[in-house]
């Protein structure tokens, strides 16, 4: 038996530990591109006692299990978002490998995984989303269409040409714009950052833009229900503003799992 012709369940696993690997990256991101520091130096290190942390202790998700949540020198806690990261990275990544199998489309969306989960991640902490996680994706979501349409190297990918890309940009960034708009209008306050608009307009590049209105959707109702739990729960106020870039980045990722299936449920019932 070849390797390529093993289950699409062993290469999800075998991405997933890959994925809690790169997830341990992606939160250093997540709190050093905010900070204005490098991604690369220096090296992991306590953020209490500044003591390197050794491979032993960097182990995705086990170590921090091993460790009881604390820095081996100085016994400080180690907060709880490390595994988290690691862990909704795995899983993403699986998810994507899942129904993709290996194939050159698959790595492309990994990256793009990648990218939403730092825009999140930021967008969650500090309320803004920057620029060069959005913008120069966007020419690249274009670029990676006129592949697709030219040299037919994505058969998989939701957006298979130009036109497509292009138009998923503008209706993707042009609706969040617009909601943007009627809600600073309504609410006599900003309803949106403008940083959703731009991170929409890359999402759209490559669902196209019938995903991206999907996308939307999914996104104001995945922040619906978190919103209702923390009015129920009486920690509305506690947390007051809720980024809205965490839920397109979720909405992002179900549109390219199942969005085209979703829509033909959907539509279903109004086919002749």
């Amino acid at each position: 038996m070849y390797w390529w012709n093993l289950p699409n369940e062993f290469f999800a696993i075998v991405a997933g530990i890959f994925g809690a690997a790169i997830g341990s990256f992606l939160h250093v991101c997540i709190w050093r591109i905010p900070r204005e520091e490098s991604i690369v130096f220096p090296a992991s290190c306590c953020p209490q006692c500044g003591n390197a942390i050794a491979w032993y202790d960097n182990i995705p998700l086990i170590s921090w299990i091993f460790l009881g949540a604390k820095c081996r020198h100085c016994q400080a806690s180690i907060s709880i978002r490390y595994p988290i990261y690691e862990l909704l990275t795995a899983l993403f990544f699986m998810g994507i490998v899942y129904v993709y199998g290996i194939a050159y489309v698959t790595f492309f969306y990994l990256l793009i995984v990648c990218d939403l989960i730092v825009a999140s991640g930021i967008d969650w902490d500090h309320y803004y989303i920057p620029d060069e996680l959005s913008l120069p994706m966007i020419p690249l979501m274009i670029v990676v269409a006129a592949i697709a349409q030219w040299w037919g190297l994505f058969p998989t990918a939701l957006v298979q040409r130009v036109d497509q890309a292009v138009l998923g940009v503008v209706v993707g960034g042009g609706a969040i714009w617009l909601i943007r708009i009627v809600g600073t209008w309504a609410f006599r306050q900003e309803a949106m950052g403008f940083g959703d608009v731009k991170l929409m307009a890359f999402m759209g590049g490559f669902l196209g833009w019938d995903e991206a209105l999907l996308c939307i959707f999914l996104a104001a109702f995945f922040g619906s229900i978190v919103g209702v739990a923390l009015k129920l729960t009486g920690k509305i106020e506690k947390y007051g503003h809720i980024p809205f870039g965490p839920y397109l980045a979720l909405g992002a990722y179900c549109c390219l799992l199942y969005g085209p299936e979703i829509i033909l449920w959907y539509t279903k019932p109004f086919q002749l």
